[in-house]
């Protein structure tokens, strides 16, 4: 009720809202993201209130049933649709801030991944948006709000006034690929297979597999049944199969999972003519035709991959005046790139399995995945986050708080108990202004190269002056990659040269990010290309033992949704956060999306020893708090 707000809370909005708020002093909601987030009629939303209907599209009944009917005063009162502009444009105050003339448009935009659809030209009925990456989503959009169930939405007035999409969604679908060429041997160092050579055994394997399907529900399942408890199966293992046969196993189930997917759209009526896939999966030539044969449907890919972008773009462009519409701004502004046709013949033999055998599978593991459940222990009706403790999360020890005496035999110990990526902390007194903060150089990396395995990753965290100056020596004493801060590297520019100068030398290339420094700053350099993977500092660099700053568990989310706003899989751009962690602070940035945590001084000076401290932060990943989060 009325108590729950307190009298000091005046509205209720979205960041984007109040973004927008803070630049033109006048506070709207997105159609878009009323429809898809708030339950909101997404077309009636846009008509000026009256004294007979002052809330026209709100649920209402929703928020009497809730006990807060006053809700519908505290969210914003007047609603954008996505290419609108805002207001008078930017305020004097923000144009000031901003460098701006005042008077600059602001064009309404909204969630990345709708957005995207915009930005790969998905606004006609029938066709179909299908973002890749870790996971699946597919958004159709259709010309009526018909439901069903087994999908989401539909939602009206959505992404544009006039049009409406529904969704589905399988939470594993890169990410099993990922998985298994872990289990394959491929690393993230380059040895064992990469997928290219993969892709090339499945391609000699024959449709079906020679008998062996997979269901891709390793993390439940989203759409077209929702299922946490769901899991991931090979049915019909011989001797004879092969990695090959794995693969290609895997790849199939996918696509038999989206499938799945498109028949529960069609038969909510929304059926799709056309698929336009963006993200990972679009790398595979083999897996972009599989989606075709199975699906029976044309895949399209289009030109520009940076799909959310360009569709801001696009809305920028019709506010600006540029475009008369959002129709027409795409038609001149989305270019594809190719058309991939489904072949009949496939198509039939992919059909004979998924009808007789995949969905046979599905529906008799359900039972079975719950007992399953029941026995683990901890089942739960709530699904992890994407990304998160369900994936693969690494511990990386900070050979910082190691004993430098006995180097070679604190990494032994690490290697020993399977924790073979080591952190090493360059620091040179200069960047950070102490004495006490001088550490590692080239010769002590090259000797911990020549006394740990060939598999080992050297992550070298480089926090000095001018660190241009250490790629030729760091690659050459066998660092395998090479971090630098962000802060050090003298702007944008110079940091883009500093990744080149990376690559050239045969490293991988990390970025570390300060706890006071914005990512708006570097998001730029990330979308570059060249960096692999985005440190979180959680406490200031150089020092040992520090507390754990709580703002490193908000950018980690902020770098899950610009990777996944990217298309990009996770060992794209693995998020790492260093500084601070112990088994309370690891359980929040796991649950955050974090890919891998670097622990120093919990680690190597625990009570019970380095075995037992790794041991007590990975039950993190088996008991994950289970937390409902109102944002």
């Amino acid at each position: 009720g009325a108590e729950a707000w307190g009298a000091e809370v005046e509205a209720v909005c979205e960041y984007q809202d109040y973004i927008n708020y803070r630049l033109t002093g006048d506070l709207v909601a997105c159609s878009l993201t009323a429809s898809v987030r708030w339950h909101w009629d997404g077309e009636e939303a846009l008509r000026a209130p009256t004294p007979h209907d002052p809330h026209p599209g709100r649920p209402l009944s929703l928020y009497q049933k809730m006990g807060m009917p006053e809700l519908a005063d505290k969210l914003p009162q007047r609603v954008v649709a996505p290419g609108g502009a805002i207001g008078a444009g930017l305020s004097a105050e923000a144009a000031a801030d901003l460098g701006l003339r005042p008077g600059t448009v602001v064009a309404q935009g909204g969630p990345d991944a709708f957005i995207g659809m915009i930005g790969l030209g998905c606004i006609r009925p029938g066709q179909l948006c299908l973002i890749t990456g870790s996971s699946h989503l597919h958004c159709v959009v259709a010309d009526s709000p018909r439901t069903a169930p087994g999908v989401w939405g539909a939602y009206r007035g959505a992404p544009l006034p006039g049009l409406c999409f529904a969704e589905g969604g399988q939470s594993s679908t890169g990410s099993l690929l990922r998985w298994a060429r872990g289990l394959f041997g491929g690393s993230e160092s380059g040895g064992g297979p990469d997928y290219r050579m993969l892709d090339d055994e499945a391609a000699e394997i024959p449709i079906g597999c020679e008998g062996l399907v997979a269901l891709e529900t390793f993390q439940g399942s989203r759409t077209p049944v929702t299922d946490p408890t769901a899991r991931g199966a090979l049915a019909g293992l011989t001797l004879k199969h092969t990695r090959g046969h794995i693969w290609r196993a895997l790849m199939e189930g996918v696509c038999y999972g989206t499938r799945a997917c498109l028949d529960a759209l069609a038969a909510a009526g929304h059926d799709c003519t056309e698929i336009v896939m963006a993200g990972g999966a679009t790398r595979s030539p083999l897996w972009l035709q599989m989606h075709a044969d199975v699906s029976g449907r044309p895949v399209v890919v289009c030109e520009n991959a940076e799909a959310p972008l360009l569709g801001c773009a696009v809305l920028g462009a019709v506010a600006a005046g540029a475009h008369v519409d959002v129709r027409g701004a795409v038609a001149a502004m989305v270019r594809v790139d190719r058309r991939i046709e489904p072949n009949r013949e496939a198509g039939g033999a992919y059909d004979k399995v998924y009808k007789e055998v995949y969905r046979e599978v599905s529906s008799s593991m359900a039972g079975v995945s719950r007992a399953i459940s029941d026995i683990r222990g901890g089942a739960s009706d709530e699904p992890l986050r994407e990304g998160t403790a369900g994936d693969a999360v690494t511990f990386s020890p900070s050979l910082l708080a190691s004993d430098w005496s006995d180097i070679k035999g604190e990494i032994r110990r690490c290697e020993e108990l399977d924790a073979t990526r080591l952190h090493v902390d360059v620091f040179d007194g200069v960047a950070i202004d102490s004495p006490l903060a001088l550490t590692f150089g080239p010769g002590m990396v090259r000797a911990m190269r020549r006394c740990s395995g060939a598999d080992t990753v050297l992550d070298v965290h480089l926090c000095v002056d001018r660190p241009h100056r250490y790629v030729a020596a760091m690659a050459e004493a066998g660092a395998t990659r090479l971090i630098f801060q962000w802060e050090e590297a003298g702007g944008a520019d110079a940091a883009a040269a500093l990744v080149a100068a990376v690559g050239r030398a045969g490293m991988r290339c990390g970025m570390s990010v300060n706890p006071g420094t914005p990512l708006a700053e570097v998001l730029p350099t990330l979308r570059g290309g060249g960096v692999d993977l985005v440190t979180v500092m959680a406490v200031e660099p150089g020092f040992g033992g520090q507390q754990f700053q709580a703002s490193a568990v908000g950018k980690v989310r902020e770098l899950v949704d610009f990777r996944e706003a990217a298309g990009w899989d996770r060992e794209d751009m693995l998020i790492m956060v260093d500084g601070g962690i112990n088994a309370s602070t690891a359980r929040a940035v796991v649950e955050a999306g974090a890919d891998i945590l670097v622990a120093g001084s919990f680690l190597f000076n625990h009570p019970e020893g380095l075995g037992s401290g790794l041991r007590e932060l990975q039950s993190v990943l088996k008991y994950p708090s289970r937390k409902h989060v109102l944002i």
